[in-house]
């Protein structure tokens, strides 16, 4: 990831067109309506191609994992090569996390709609009048719709901030929410953690963060832990709050059903970033061929990093660590072939651009989801700088959502 904002590019959007795809930088803001107020900022443009980094980031991301295995899980028995995590989440993968939510087997949003359908109104009295609500990793915002039908109707000058790194879904979901919610204020930031969080430096309002779902289980609690104190030390001040949700230990036969559904759209959506992966791998190649629109070449450029029909999906929880597992895991012995355009960079960070071997059985890492224990909230209190002001559970102790706020300087 890169650190702050090198260049922003101004384009208007129309509501009722698609003018965004994965790759192409924009920023702009715009009214919908007489009747809302809706802006969108692209902060990608620090990480889009240019002179001094003529590929996305992700491609040495990628070459790494694949090339320099470490032991992942940190707590794990082995070494493992391994993808980052975001390759999980482009225009497909975003359409099938949402389809995974709606799954009998995926207890995770239900539970998490009725914490907040049971508790909106205490949660709505932790946010004070012209406040700024933002969003980390807002996905389709079908929960978050709770919230902002409850701060519509109580609360005056708020601003709802949105944080998700794909333009088109994220402008989609965000530019209809705006059209019915008058009282408030939205504004969609593209872009990685790292590179939006900085929008807020200057800010005097009260802030709330929202970080919902079970995004904070991608983290071990250490990492979890320093994630949180970057936040609090760059966007927050004394006083601002973090709501977080965490997905508490349970009969690992229910997590195990959640992230191995009977219909196969967990397998879809994890082995969606191999396909990724292809595509950012054949962008760089179109991009240092000189293509003007590597988009459209980039299916030729490289005829498939991965052949993704040579892998499946394969998870295992470890209830000890009240941890699940993803990997993809080679059906027989796949060999990758570098593209010569990209041979420069694979030399400068393994030393080598021979062809790679990754055997049958082999696995890739991909994420890890940890389930949390009763005085969770606590240790990530204390290890982020934060206090630990409330808590709020589903009827089955499943999922709770956990107010923190950032304490006075001492």
């Amino acid at each position: 990831m890169i650190d702050g904002i090198h260049s922003k590019a101004q384009q208007s959007l129309d509501l009722n067109s698609s003018p965004l795809d994965a790759e192409t930088p924009v920023a702009a803001a715009l009214e919908v309506s007489a009747h809302c107020r809706y802006e969108f900022i692209d902060y990608r443009a620090a990480a889009s191609p240019g002179r001094d980094k003529p590929v996305s980031p992700m491609v040495a991301q990628i070459i790494e994992g694949l090339t320099k295995p470490k032991r992942i899980p940190e707590d794990g028995a082995s070494l493992n090569r391994f993808l980052p995590l975001v390759l999980l989440y482009d225009n497909k993968g975003l359409e099938l996390f949402d389809r995974i939510t709606y799954l009998p087997e995926y207890y995770l949003t239900d539970c998490e709609i009725e914490v907040l359908k049971s508790n909106i109104h205490e949660i709505v009295a932790e946010i004070p009048d012209g406040s700024d609500v933002i969003e980390l990793g807002c996905g389709a915002l079908r929960k978050t719709q709770l919230l902002l039908e409850e701060l519509d109707k109580v609360r005056s000058g708020i601003t709802y901030y949105a944080i998700d790194v794909m333009p088109l879904p994220l402008h989609t979901s965000l530019g209809e929410l705006a059209q019915r919610f008058a009282n408030i204020g939205f504004v969609a930031l593209c872009g990685t953690y790292d590179e939006v969080l900085c929008h807020f430096k200057k800010t005097t309002r009260p802030k709330t963060l929202l970080w919902l779902g079970s995004s904070i289980g991608n983290y071990p609690a250490a990492d979890a832990c320093d994630f949180l104190g970057s936040i609090v030390g760059r966007a927050l001040v004394p006083n601002d709050a973090v709501i977080v949700g965490f997905d508490r230990k349970k009969d690992p036969r229910v997590i195990m059903d959640a992230y191995h559904d009977s219909e196969g759209v967990t397998d879809e959506f994890e082995l969606n970033a191999l396909c990724h992966a292809n595509s950012v791998m054949a962008d760089a190649v179109a991009i240092l061929r000189g293509s003007a629109s590597p988009r459209g070449a980039s299916l030729d450029a490289v005829n498939g990093l991965f052949d993704v029909s040579k892998f499946e999906y394969t998870g295992d929880y470890e209830q000890a660590l009240g941890r699940h597992d993803c990997y993809l895991r080679a059906l027989e012995d796949v060999t990758i072939k570098w593209p010569a355009e990209l041979a420069p960079i694979v030399r400068d960070i393994c030393g080598s651009d021979s062809d790679l071997l990754i055997k049958r059985g082999e696995l890739i890492f991909i994420e890890s989801s940890y389930k949390y224990g009763p005085r969770a909230p606590e240790i990530i209190a204390r290890g982020s700088g934060l206090t630990h002001c409330a808590e709020w559970s589903d009827s089955r102790c499943y999922y709770t959502l956990n107010l923190f706020r950032k304490p006075p300087a001492t």
